[in-house]
C-alpha cells in the first residue's frame, strides 16, 4: 500500500492539477469573451462598411446627376448665346449697320497662337478663343 509521504505528495499534485486547471478554465472563459467582443466589433465593422458602401453609392448617383445638370446648363447657355447673337445680328441689320465681316478660317477654328500670345490674352479671351476651336501651339 502507499505509504503517506507518497499520499502527501500524491494530493499535492492533485491540488496542483487542480489550480492550473482553474487557471486553464480561467483563460479559456476570458479568451472565449475576447472572442465574442471581437465578434461584436467584426459585426460592427460590417454595419459601418455597408452603410459607407450605400453612402458612395448615393454620393456616385448625385454626383452623375450633378454632372449631368452641369452639362444640360453648358448646353443651355451655347443656345442662348447663340440666340442672343442672332438678336444682335438682326437688330444691327434692322438699324442698317453692316455686318461684321468674319475670317472663316477662325469661325471654324483654324487659328492658332502661340503659348506666349495666348498667355497675354484675358481669362475671357482665352475661353472664347478655345470655344471657337482654336489651338495653342
Amino acid at each position: 500500500m502507499f505509504q503517506s509521504k507518497e499520499i502527501a505528495t500524491l494530493k499535492t499534485a492533485l491540488t496542483d492539477a487542480q489550480a492550473s486547471s482553474a487557471t486553464i478554465a480561467a483563460a479559456l472563459s476570458e479568451a472565449q469573451a475576447e472572442l465574442a467582443s471581437a465578434t461584436s466589433i467584426n459585426a460592427s465593422l460590417s454595419a459601418s462598411v455597408d452603410a459607407l458602401t450605400t453612402s458612395a453609392t448615393e454620393s456616385a448617383a448625385a454626383l452623375a446627376t450633378a454632372e449631368a445638370a452641369v452639362i444640360a446648363a453648358d448646353a443651355r447657355a451655347v443656345a442662348a448665346e447663340a440666340a442672343v447673337e442672332a438678336q444682335v445680328i438682326e437688330r444691327l441689320a434692322s438699324a442698317g449697320v453692316d455686318p461684321i465681316k468674319r475670317d472663316p478660317v477662325a469661325k471654324e477654328g483654324g487659328t492658332s497662337l502661340s503659348r506666349e500670345d495666348f498667355e497675354r490674352l484675358t481669362p475671357s479671351a482665352q475661353s472664347e478663343f478655345c470655344r471657337n476651336g482654336g489651338s495653342v501651339v
